[in-house]
C-alpha cells in the first residue's frame, strides 16, 4: 500500500530493499506515536512549560520536539523535491504532485507550491501511518484465529465456498460474496481498536455534554476503546464475535466500529484504504493459512498472550503460534 501511495503522490517507485523516503516517514510517524496520547509529556498540563530554555533541566521534551520537527519537515520536502526536480529536466512520471503543480502553474506561485506539497505530505504519511495501523489489525485478527479457531474455520470454509480452495488468492471483486471476512475486519477493529483512545481534540466553543459543562478550548479525549466495549451496544463485548455485524435470523445488527478511526472533520482520511488492505489480507490468510497454538516439547499447549501495548498505536505483545500452509495447491499460492 505505502509503494501504491508513493507512486501515486510522487511518481516515484520505492526500493523493496530499503527505501529512503520510507525511513524518513519512519522517523516522522515515531515523533507521532511518542506524543499522540495526550498526558505523555508534563507539557501537555502546563502548557507555559513551551516557554523554557532548551538547556535546562526538565527541558528534553523541547529538544526532542526541535528534532522532531526536523524529521517531519525533511519527510515532506524530500520526495517533494524529487518530483521538482524530474520536472525540472521535463521527465517527471505523472503523479499528485507533478499534475497540480503543472495544472496550477504553482511552481511560480509560493501559496500554490505549499499547499500542493503540504497535501503531498499528509498523503504520504498518512498512508504509511494506516499501513502501521492494518498491520496492527492483521496482528489481531491472527490472534483471534488462534484463540477462536472456530472462527477461522468458518473463515476458510466461507473463502473456499466463493472461490474454491487452492485456485487462486482472493479479489476485491470476491468482497461481497464474503461478508463473514467483512465482519472479521469490523470486529477486529472493535475488538482491540488500534488507536485505543483516538486523537485528542480541542473544543472550539463551549458546550454542554450529560450534564457535564465543557469550556471554549477543553483538550477533549475521545475513548474508542471504552464506546467500543459499552455492553448496550455490543453483548460480551471482551468476545471476538463477527457474528454481531451479521443480520441473520430477525437479529439487529450491532453498530459499526467507525468511532476506531475518529471523528467529524478528523476523521482518519486514511481508513478506506485501511480497511481495504486488512480485508485482503485476512481473506488471503483465510484462504491459504492455518493457525494454531504452539506445543511444546513435553505435550502442553502454550498459550499465546492477548495483552496489548498502551501505547497510541496499540499493537499485541509478541506471542508464540503455529502457521502452517492449508494444502500444497494453497502453498503454490503463496510461492
Amino acid at each position: 500500500a505505502g509503494s501504491i501511495i508513493m507512486k501515486t503522490v510522487y511518481g516515484y517507485d520505492v526500493d523493496p530493499n530499503g527505501d529512503r523516503f520510507v525511513e524518513l516517514v519512519d522517523r516522522a510517524q515515531e515523533s507521532i506515536h511518542a506524543v499522540g496520547n495526550m498526558g505523555a509529556f508534563l507539557v501537555d498540563y502546563i502548557p507555559s512549560l513551551k516557554y523554557l530554555p532548551r538547556w535546562m533541566p526538565g527541558a528534553k521534551f523541547l529538544r526532542l520536539a526541535r528534532a522532531w520537527r526536523k524529521d517531519v519537515e525533511e519527510m515532506a520536502e524530500e520526495p517533494f523535491k524529487y518530483t521538482t526536480e524530474l520536472m525540472a529536466k521535463g521527465f517527471a512520471p505523472p503523479s499528485l504532485v507533478s499534475e497540480n503543480l503543472t495544472k496550477t502553474e504553482a511552481l511560480e506561485n509560493a501559496a500554490h507550491f505549499e499547499i500542493v506539497r503540504n497535501t503531498a505530505a499528509v498523503a504520504f504519511s498518512g498512508s504509511l501511518s494506516s499501513c502501521t495501523k492494518t498491520v496492527s489489525a492483521v496482528l489481531s485478527a491472527i490472534l483471534a484465529f488462534i484463540l477462536y479457531p472456530e472462527i477461522q474455520a468458518k473463515a476458510q470454509a466461507e473463502v473456499d465456498a466463493v472461490i474454491g480452495h487452492g485456485t487462486r488468492l482472493p479479489n476485491f471483486d470476491d468482497h461481497p460474496q464474503l461478508p463473514y471476512i467483512d465482519a472479521i475486519v469490523l470486529e477486529v477493529l472493535r475488538w482491540n481498536p488500534v488507536v485505543p483512545l483516538g486523537v485528542a481534540h480541542r473544543s472550539m466553543k463551549e458546550d454542554v455534554y450529560g450534564g457535564y459543562y465543557i469550556p471554549a478550548g477543553t483538550t477533549v479525549i475521545g475513548n474508542a476503546w471504552a464506546m467500543l466495549h459499552d455492553e448496550k451496544d455490543y453483548p460480551n463485548p471482551m468476545e471476538f464475535d463477527p457474528d454481531r455485524f451479521i443480520s441473520q435470523d430477525g437479529k439487529e445488527v450491532q453498530p459499526e466500529p467507525t468511532v476506531a478511526f475518529g471523528f467529524g472533520r478528523r476523521i482518519c482520511p486514511g481508513r478506506y484504504l485501511a480497511l481495504n488492505t486488512a480485508w485482503i489480507a485476512i481473506a488471503s490468510m483465510a484462504s491459504t493459512l492455518s493457525f494454531s497454538k504452539v506445543v511444546d516439547s513435553e505435550g502442553r499447549i502454550i498459550e499465546p498472550s492477548s495483552t496489548y501495548t498502551s501505547k497510541f498505536v496499540s499493537f499485541p505483545l509478541p506471542f508464540e503460534c503455529r502457521i502452517k500452509s492449508r494444502s500444497a495447491a494453497a502453498q503454490a499460492l503463496l510461492d
